[in-house]
C-alpha cells in the first residue's frame, strides 16, 4: 500500500468549504438566533409604548382634569401606573418581576392652574429564546412617554373670509365646465379664452343695471321675474359680431355670471364656506356641552376680506350704514348667541361686486363706475389690518381665573393667491399696465404677516380651497396656472406658503372638490380645541 506524500497532503484544498461551514455553522446560527431575539424585543418595546401612550392619556381624561390640586395629581398618578403596569402584565415574555415605572405629574416643574403634565419612563428586559445560550437571557426594553393636557380653554374664534372674485369660481371640475359650456359668447372679455366657444368659468358679480356689454354676453335676460332668451344681434367686446346675445326691447336686462349661476344650481366656492361655518358652529356646541365640568366659553367674529363693493378691509367696525363699505360680517357673539348671529350674518356673505369688468363700484349701490382694476385679494393688507388690537385684542390663557382673557384662534378660509396692485413686488407673477405706473402683483401669501400675528399669541387656522384649474382661459393659464404652480396636484408655492402661514397642526388643504368644506371645517376646528396631546 502506498500512501501519499506529505507535502501532497497538506497542499490539497478539496473539501475546505465543507469544513470551514461546519467550523463557522454555530456563529451562524447563534447570530440568526440573536436577530430574532434583537427583533423580538424591538417588537415589545413598540407595544410597551403604546402602553405607555395610552397610560398618560388615561390621566388626562376629561374626568381626571376635574381633579385638581395636590390630591388630583395623585389620582392622576395612580390611574397611570395601574393602566401600564395592566398592559405589561399581559405581556408573556417580559422578564419578571417587573420593574415598576416611573411616573412624573407636574415635575419637576409645576404646572400652571388647569393644566397637567404627566411623563411614563418605564425600564424593562425581554427574555431571549436563543442568546441565553450565550450569557444573554435577556434584552433590556426602555422608553417614555409625555402628554399634556388642559380644561377646555375659552377661546374667542376670529373667521376671515375669502369673497374676492376667484372665490366666485364653480367649486367643483364640472361646476367650472357647467359654465363654460353656458357663456361661449363671452370668449371676447378681457380675460381671453384660448378657443372661440371656451366661455368663462368665474361667476363674476356685475352690476345688473349695466347689462347688454361683453361680459354678460348671452345670458338670459331678466324683466321682473321673467327669464327670457336674448334676441338682439350687437357687437361684441373686442367688435367680433354674435348673434342672439343682447336683450332687445321689453326684455329686462341681462343677468350676470353670478346670476347665471345662481339660475342653473351650480355652487360656488363661497356657497359652500357658508354652510361649512355652519357646521362648525353646530360642532362648537356639541363640543360646549360634551365638556366635563364647567363649559368652555366660545365666541365667534366674522370677517370678509374684500367689502361687498369695494377692495380691501375699507371699514371693520361698522355694519349698520349702507354708505360705509365694511368688513364685519358678524360682531363677536356672545357665548351661547353664535348660531343664531351666523343665521342672520349668513346671507350678506356674498362676493365682491364690480360695476363691470375690471370696473369697480363707485358706491355701495354699485350704479356708477368707481374706476378701473380687479386686483381684490390684498392678503397683505388683510393681515395688518387684522393684526390691530382694536380688531384681535391681544389673548389671554382661557382659564376661568379672575383677569384671565380668552384665548383666540384667527380661521382662515382662502385659495391662498394675492392679488394687489403695488409700486413694486417680490412675487412670482406679475401684469403689467396698472395705473399710476404700478404693476399688478400675483403671490403667495406673506408668511412674516402671519407670524406677526402668531407672536401675539393668536393661532392661525388655515383651510385652503384650491384655486381650480381653469385652463382654457389665457389669464389663469398665465398668471396663476403656471407662474405660481397653482395647478393640482402640484400646489407647490400657494400651498406651501399657506402651510407656514398656519399653526402647527392647523392647515387643511380641501383638494380640488371644495363640495365637503362642512366636514374638513369641522376636522381643522377639533384640531385647534383640543387639550390633550402626546408630546413625545
Amino acid at each position: 500500500m502506498r500512501f501519499p506524500s506529505p507535502i501532497r497532503f497538506l497542499a490539497d484544498r478539496r473539501g475546505n468549504v465543507a469544513m470551514m461551514y461546519a467550523l463557522m455553522l454555530p456563529v451562524l446560527i447563534f447570530g440568526a438566533g440573536f436577530a430574532i431575539d434583537y427583533t423580538h424585543a424591538m417588537q415589545i418595546q413598540t407595544k410597551l409604548d403604546a402602553a405607555a401612550d395610552a397610560a398618560v392619556l388615561a390621566g388626562l381624561t376629561p374626568s381626571m382634569m376635574q381633579l385638581t390640586g395636590a390630591a388630583g395629581n395623585t389620582a392622576a398618578q395612580t390611574a397611570v401606573t395601574n393602566l401600564f403596569n395592566a398592559e405589561a402584565a399581559a405581556i408573556p415574555s417580559l422578564a419578571q418581576p417587573l420593574n415598576p415605572p416611573t411616573v412624573n405629574v407636574c415635575k419637576p416643574t409645576a404646572c400652571a392652574s388647569g393644566t397637567r403634565t404627566i411623563t411614563l419612563t418605564y425600564s424593562d428586559a425581554n427574555q431571549n429564546m436563543f442568546s441565553g445560550i450565550l450569557g444573554a437571557a435577556t434584552l433590556p426594553v426602555t422608553g417614555s412617554s409625555t402628554a399634556t393636557a388642559s380644561n377646555a380653554p375659552n377661546i374667542n374664534f376670529y373667521l376671515l373670509l375669502d369673497n374676492s372674485p376667484s372665490m366666485a369660481l364653480p367649486a367643483t371640475s364640472t361646476g367650472i365646465a357647467t359654465m363654460e359650456g353656458l357663456t361661449p359668447a363671452q370668449t371676447a372679455m378681457q380675460h381671453t379664452a384660448t378657443s372661440a366657444t371656451a366661455g368663462c368659468a368665474f361667476a363674476c358679480h356685475q352690476y345688473q343695471g349695466n347689462a347688454n356689454n361683453g361680459d354678460t354676453a348671452g345670458n338670459p335676460c331678466l324683466n321682473g321675474a321673467t327669464y327670457t332668451t336674448p334676441s338682439q344681434s350687437a357687437k361684441g367686446w373686442d367688435g367680433n359680431t354674435y348673434k342672439n346675445v343682447y336683450c332687445g326691447s321689453g326684455q329686462g336686462t341681462q343677468i350676470d355670471n353670478y346670476a347665471l349661476a345662481k339660475y342653473n344650481n351650480i355652487p360656488l366656492r363661497l356657497d359652500y364656506i357658508s354652510t361649512a361655518i355652519s357646521d362648525m358652529m353646530t360642532a362648537a356646541t356639541n363640543a360646549q356641552q360634551a365638556a366635563v365640568g364647567t363649559r368652555p366659553d366660545y365666541e365667534f367674529a366674522a370677517y370678509t376680506m374684500d367689502t361687498s363693493w369695494q377692495i380691501g378691509m375699507v371699514n371693520t367696525t361698522s355694519v349698520t350704514s349702507s354708505s360705509t363699505p365694511s368688513n364685519l360680517l358678524m360682531k363677536m357673539t356672545t357665548n351661547s348667541g353664535y348660531v343664531s348671529a351666523w343665521q342672520t350674518a349668513n346671507p350678506n356673505l356674498s362676493v365682491m361686486q364690480y360695476y363691470a369688468n375690471n370696473e369697480q363700484c363707485g358706491s355701495a349701490a354699485c350704479n356708477t363706475n368707481g374706476g378701473g382694476g380687479d386686483w381684490a385679494t390684498d392678503l397683505d393688507g388683510v393681515l395688518t389690518t387684522m393684526n390691530s388690537t382694536t380688531i384681535m385684542p391681544n389673548p389671554g390663557n382661557g382659564t376661568n381665573v379672575a383677569g384671565d382673557k380668552p384665548q383666540a384662534v384667527l380661521f382662515i378660509i382662502t385659495d391662498g393667491v394675492s392679488d394687489v396692485l403695488a409700486t413694486s413686488c417680490a412675487s412670482e407673477s406679475t401684469q403689467s399696465g396698472g395705473t399710476g405706473g404700478k404693476v399688478r402683483c400675483y403671490q403667495p401669501i406673506n408668511v412674516s404677516l402671519c407670524q406677526a400675528i402668531q407672536n401675539r399669541g393668536i393661532r392661525i387656522a388655515i383651510l385652503y380651497t384650491d384655486y381650480l384649474p381653469v385652463t382654457v382661459d389665457t389669464w389663469y393659464n398665465t398668471y396663476i396656472g403656471t407662474s405660481l404652480n397653482v395647478n393640482p396636484p402640484t400646489n407647490s408655492e400657494i400651498a406651501t406658503q399657506l402651510q407656514a402661514c398656519a399653526s402647527p397642526g392647523l392647515f387643511y388643504d380641501a383638494g380640488v372638490d371644495s363640495s365637503n368644506l362642512g366636514a374638513d371645517l369641522v376636522s381643522l376646528f377639533n384640531s385647534a380645541v383640543a387639550t390633550a396631546n402626546l408630546t413625545q
